[in-house]
This record gives structure tokens, C-alpha cells and sequence, in this order.
């Protein structure tokens, strides 16, 4: 896919309604081979899986602005909440550097006692399999194909 279809989709998505979103989000989680949350107020579970013996959880936060610092408790928060030590969030347009900072600050904090890995994603990333994307399936199950209809099962 190229920049101008990428950046075509990215701009449908961000600028959708808010049930288009968390449809979507539910959508990414499957693609991305997680248990997708359930539909409407989900708790902050966009998606979850459990792979040898790392607990993945997944956010998705599909914004028309780029992700700041504010978001960061949130992902933490749920992180140990459900005993994840893998993150994955998805972002609409990408993260301030505030956010990566305190995320960062956050994860080397002496009051969470295991090992976390956290991927940020952006819906570019997604779409243009990107060099952060690939690294980011390392840590998960295999993709899915959703375009044949596999959906449905997880509605």
C-alpha cells in the first residue's frame, strides 16, 4: 500500500464517530490474532491473549490527536490491572515525546516488579507494515486474515 491509500484510510478512521472506533479497535485486536474486549464499555480491554506465559493486553485509542502524556496512566494502569507484561496500543496519529517519556519512566519504576515490553503503534504502522509493526508481532500470536468473512466470529 502506498503513502496516499495509508494516509486515505488513517483520515476515514481518526475522523469516524466514536462506535465506529471501538468497532474497529475490537477489529484490530482480532487482526492482530488477540481475543478481542467485548463490545461497548469494555472495561479498557480492546484486546488480550494469553501466549506462553505472557499476558498481552491491548489498547486502542483511535484519535484524531496525537497521544499525550495523559494517556500513559491508562495503559499502565490496566497493564496491572490485568497482569499484562506485554503492551500494545494503537494509536490513531502517533504519541508526544511526553508520552513516550513518562510510559518509559513508568515502566522502570521500582513499584512494577516484571519485566514489561510495550509496543506503540500507529494505524501508519498497521497499514504500512512497518519496521516498529513487524517487531511488534514478535510478541503476539499469528495475524489473522479477516477479509474472508473470519470476523464474524467475533462479534
Amino acid at each position: 500500500m502506498d503513502f496516499l491509500e495509508i494516509d486515505a484510510l488513517v483520515t476515514g478512521i481518526i475522523y469516524s464517530n466514536e462506535a465506529a472506533k471501538q468497532d474497529l479497535g475490537r477489529r484490530f485486536a482480532a487482526y492482530l490474532g488477540l481475543t478481542p474486549g467485548k463490545p461497548g464499555s469494555d472495561g479498557g480491554i480492546d484486546g488480550y491473549a494469553k501466549l506462553n506465559n505472557d499476558m498481552i493486553y491491548f489498547q486502542s485509542k483511535l484519535s484524531q490527536n496525537i497521544l499525550d502524556a495523559s494517556y500513559t496512566a491508562d495503559m499502565i494502569g490496566n497493564m496491572i490491572t490485568h497482569e499484562a507484561n506485554i503492551g500494545i496500543m494503537l494509536s490513531g496519529v502517533g504519541y508526544t515525546d511526553g508520552f513516550r517519556s513518562r510510559l518509559n519512566k513508568a515502566i522502570q519504576s521500582k513499584l512494577i516488579n516484571k519485566q514489561v515490553k510495550i509496543h506503540l503503534l500507529s494505524l501508519e504502522d498497521v497499514f504500512g507494515e512497518t519496521e516498529i509493526f513487524i517487531k511488534a508481532t514478535q510478541d503476539l500470536p499469528s495475524l489473522r486474515n479477516l477479509s474472508n468473512g473470519e470476523w464474524a466470529k467475533y462479534k
